[in-house]
């Protein structure tokens, strides 16, 4: 019987091309290390789309008096990045992701809206 044999460097060749393709996925992540040592990474172009609309409608709840429910993967992550990762990240990704944050924050009853509480008088003019 004659078998298959593996071309002489296959190996070497797959192992480069599983390489480049790791690079070539990592420029399009977002990647940050979380209080207890591990890493979150995130594929940005899923990110911001899905977080900001989840987010958007979360507050929407949120301000109709409803539960806003759960936290995008993204914010929950963020919330539980290490020291200095967050504001790492802001330069590239935006100050949208400590809007993410503050307002997780406020949701959650962790702290207020800046400023004196608003009210509406009669339709359209606020005190």
């Amino acid at each position: 019987m004659i078998g298959w044999q593996r071309p002489v460097g296959m190996g070497r060749l797959v192992r480069s091309w599983i390489k480049r393709l790791e690079r070539g996925a990592g420029q399009h992540t977002i990647t940050f290390r979380l209080k207890d040592g591990t890493t979150a990474r995130f594929y940005e172009d899923e990110v911001f789309p899905e977080c900001f609309v989840h987010e958007m409608e979360r507050g929407d709840r949120h301000f109709g008096g409803e539960d806003p429910g759960p936290p995008h993967p993204f914010v929950e992550a963020l919330r539980n990045a290490a020291e200095g990762e967050v504001e790492r990240l802001v330069p590239t990704q935006g100050t949208m992701i400590l809007f993410f944050l503050g307002e997780d924050a406020i949701m959650r009853g962790e702290m207020e809206r800046p400023g004196p509480p608003v009210r509406e008088t009669s339709p359209g003019r606020y005190e």
